[in-house]
């Protein structure tokens, strides 16, 4: 017995070093990832955790994004013994994945192990969030001109995003030519790399003001057509923020905002001052009934509004999404 579970050690360990040696020849972990991401896209799971298992290996100082995406990797092909020891792996340095949400409490419900790294996640994520700010970015329009005014636009990412995932998606050329625009990213993490947007949370709503008024104090701004956009939980922090007249808004061009709960009185106060409300969804979107319901408001008061339903798409991002919101932007400022 103990002979032949040594040879199934030996030979797992040859299987490895076998493995990995095509991997030999990457020169950086970012070329690791882009050959993972495309063995993903032709759904060769198992050849794209072999390449990230070799970075993670390989390339120490990626240590953190390597378990990162180990951990999206393993759930896709339920290896989850694999996906418990990469999360104890990396909570033991401190590293946070966002264990607590609906899914994975789901997954591994009575999982005495799972429980224990949950808590432990949840321990280092409330201590990320008190260390953590509201953070933003200001892209000035093209050919920039101190003497003139202009129109902004505050775009609030969706949940599982960031800054940077935000610029990538939220561009086209009336944004580069027309409007001041200002990326916002939360300070609450949802795991390692991504965010999200709380509604009720006194230190987003504290910090976001401050930075609305540093915004509107510091560049010449039209203070008329000040416009919010955001996607899922962003464009519902930005719904929130427009009918409860928080700050001063005009306009909304909306990527399938899920919609909280307003008051008829609020949506009619927000309305009857001709702003604007814009929706871009998909007909399979979770939020879509809300999203119809929120326009039929709005026309009814006598609102303005405007709203494309891409067929066969989910909550998501459609492919001309760019043309779209050239389009939406257009209409606000016209």
């Amino acid at each position: 017995m103990k002979l032949k579970l040594l040879f199934i050690l030996l030979s797992l360990s040859v299987y490895s070093i076998t493995a990995f040696s095509q991997f030999e020849s990457f020169n950086s972990f970012e070329e690791l990832d882009q050959l993972s991401r495309k063995y993903v896209q032709t759904n060769k799971l198992d050849s794209a955790i072999l390449a990230i298992e070799y970075g993670l290996r390989a390339f120490p100082d990626y240590d953190e994004k390597a378990t990162y995406i180990l951990d999206f990797l393993y759930a896709r092909i339920n290896r989850d013994s694999s996906a418990l020891k990469n999360w104890a792996y990396g909570l033991e340095k401190r590293y946070f994945y966002g264990l607590n949400n609906w899914q994975f409490e789901n997954r591994f419900k009575n999982n005495a192990e799972f429980d224990r790294l949950a808590e432990i996640d949840k321990q280092i994520g409330d201590s990320l969030n008190g260390l953590s700010h509201v953070k933003y970015e200001v892209v000035l329009p093209s050919n920039y001109s101190e003497e003139k005014v202009y129109p902004s636009l505050f775009i609030f990412h969706g949940n599982g995003r960031n800054l940077q995932k935000a610029k990538h998606v939220w561009t086209s050329d009336v944004m580069r030519d027309k409007f001041i625009v200002v990326y916002l990213q939360s300070y609450i993490f949802m795991n390692q790399y991504n965010y999200k947007w709380v509604l009720n949370d006194d230190k987003t709503d504290k910090e976001f003001k401050e930075i609305f008024d540093l915004i509107v104090d510091n560049y010449k701004i039209n203070e008329n057509k000040i416009i919010f956009s955001g996607m899922s939980a962003g464009g519902c922090l930005a719904i929130d923020y427009a009918f409860s007249q928080f700050v001063p808004v005009s306009d909304m061009v909306l990527n399938c905002p899920v919609v909280p709960d307003v008051t008829d009185s609020s949506i009619s106060q927000y309305a009857v001052k001709k702003n604007r409300l814009g929706i871009i969804t998909g007909e399979k979107d979770f939020a879509l009934k809300d999203q119809k319901e929120l326009i039929n408001k709005f026309d009814e008061i006598g609102g303005e509004t405007k709203m494309t339903i891409n067929s066969g798409l989910g909550h998501q991002f459609p492919k001309d999404f760019s043309s779209l919101l050239d389009e939406y932007l257009r209409w606000v400022i016209e």
